[in-house]
């Protein structure tokens, strides 16, 4: 993964880490497993989607 999709990764972090649920450990964080409040927008759900995307795009190449 070159440093832009890293950037990229970050910052799609940046947008949906204020919802994740308080109860989601820190290994579940770098796991992936992460639940999103249900007061979460939009927005906040589409990036965690991509962030999971380019997590197992990670994981596969």
């Amino acid at each position: 993964m070159d440093i832009s999709e890293e950037i990229t990764k970050m910052n799609l972090y940046k947008t949906f880490e204020p919802y994740i649920q308080p109860s989601v450990t820190m290994k579940e964080r770098m796991d992936g497993n992460i639940r999103l409040t249900e007061t979460a927008p939009e927005d906040a759900r589409q990036a965690l989607s991509k962030w999971k995307a380019m997590k197992l795009k990670q994981r596969l190449f």
